[in-house]
């Protein structure tokens, strides 16, 4: 009987334990269950809160994509009516409404929520020390429910030179005064403030002559800039253009190659002395171009600026003298304040010309580049065939070489350092306006 007794106890005190295991057991699963279904809806939570700040980025971005396409005509419209640089960049400040703050709206509801870009413009010190380049920063914050997110673009916006004379759109040879067409042919049309005259049998004009035309041709100003008294001297073989740089002295070694590295968007080279010793050349890499502002360049013989020769990727623009550009070759277009120039194919300035000189010259073979030439100075003296234009105060030439010849090309002013216009409202915006990536701000 007690051994039945201890029997019974023994199994009631293993089903109460067994029933305190179950209980722990399930406030385990309990305990687990909560757990996981705060974590799920956690997740949920934290997911729809990154697409609602994912999104809003979007529409950050998108608000400065929006606000940089409706500056590009802007700029066309503006550049049409401003007669000097400080000019177009005062009308560019005012159509840019710096400071006013535009909201965009033209988004697709997302999340049940309505996505807003609030977008502004101001201006921003600039790291180049030239008149012919301005900063401005984008701002855009982008907002769609509670989340909202900020970015800014930083674009360059630059002046094009331009002359204050309109020429018939078919010009290939334009000058102040008389000139005489001796023994050559033309194919397109001239025009002269003087009287045109053909001499010789082979002497003949395709197009239109244009006579006492009575336009005026004057050179826009020059971009002014001063190297500071702390620039450095450089001389390496390479120079990664992460910005504008500026140079006291520019050497390139006898025998080397300097590769100079735009990145992706248009830079600026400014520097007091470029030298390029014997054999010394020059490479630009990048998407960019590159825009080189010189007090002097001295080219000491066999050298080469702009190696890959695509002459649309390279400006130069000179303070002073031009007297050994013809030590070499520059496969890029020039505004040459004031210097007498040899134009060939054998060296020289091999795209579009502008100067403030005296005397061209043009010889030897003909051209291989279409180039405008402007210089309403100068007299041109032509013993080479040509294609482009040239617009000069006189044009002279031997008459003795009866296959040079003379033919209109259209001139893509996006690629020269000056425009000129042709008098068909056109403006040259490509290069007017370069941008860097853009950026989260706080």
């Amino acid at each position: 009987m007690k051994q039945f007794l201890l029997r019974i106890k023994r199994v009631n005190n293993e089903r109460g334990a067994a029933l305190i295991v179950v209980l722990m057991v399930f406030l385990v699963i309990c305990i687990l269950g909560a757990a996981i279904t705060g974590l799920a809806a956690n997740n949920m939570k934290m997911s729809s809160n990154e697409r609602s700040s994912q999104s809003s980025y979007y529409i950050a971005e998108s608000g400065v994509t929006q606000r940089v396409n409706e500056i590009g005509p802007t700029l066309k419209d503006v550049y049409g009516l401003a007669v000097n640089g400080t000019d177009f960049f005062n009308k560019v400040d005012s159509a840019l409404e710096l400071g006013i703050e535009k909201e965009y709206r033209n988004f697709q509801s997302s999340l049940g929520q309505n996505p807003v870009a609030k977008v502004k413009i101001e201006r921003v010190s600039s790291d180049t020390i030239i008149s012919y380049s301005n900063d401005y920063k984008i701002t855009s914050v982008g907002t769609i429910g509670n989340s909202s997110r900020k970015v800014t673009k930083i674009i360059h916006v630059a002046w094009k030179p331009k002359s204050t004379v309109t020429i018939p759109a078919d010009t290939v040879l334009f000058s102040k005064d008389d000139f005489l067409v001796k023994n050559y042919k033309i194919t397109g049309s001239v025009g002269s403030n003087g009287t045109i005259t053909l001499q010789g049998g082979q002497a003949s004009i395709s197009g239109n002559v244009y006579n006492k035309v009575g336009t005026s041709l004057t050179m826009p100003a020059f971009p002014t800039f001063t190297i500071p008294a702390t620039a450095v001297n450089y001389q390496d073989t390479s120079l990664k253009m992460d910005h504008d740089k500026v140079f006291n002295t520019l050497t390139v070694a006898s025998n080397s190659t300097l590769t100079i590295d735009v990145g992706k968007t248009n830079k600026n080279l400014i520097v007091n002395n470029l030298n390029l010793l014997s054999y010394g050349k020059i490479r630009i890499i990048g998407d960019g171009k590159l825009s080189i502002y010189a007090k002097n360049i001295t080219l000491s013989g066999y050298n080469v600026i702009n190696t890959d020769g695509n002459i649309e990727k390279l400006y130069i623009f000179l303070e002073g003298s031009g007297s050994t550009l013809n030590n070499g070759l520059i496969y890029g277009s020039m505004y040459a304040n004031n210097t007498s120039l040899t134009v060939n194919n054998d060296s020289g300035i091999q795209g579009h010309l502008i100067t403030n000189g005296s005397n061209i010259y043009i010889n030897g073979a003909a051209l291989t580049y279409s180039k405008m030439i402007y210089a309403p100075n100068a007299t041109v003296t032509i013993n080479a065939s040509v294609t482009g234009a040239i617009i000069c105060k006189t044009i002279s030439s031997s008459g003795n070489d009866d296959n040079i010849k003379f033919q209109f090309v259209q001139i893509n002013y996006d690629n020269s350092p000056l425009y000129v216009d042709n008098g068909k409202g056109l403006s040259p915006v490509k290069d007017m306006i370069t941008q860097e990536p853009v950026k989260e701000s706080n």
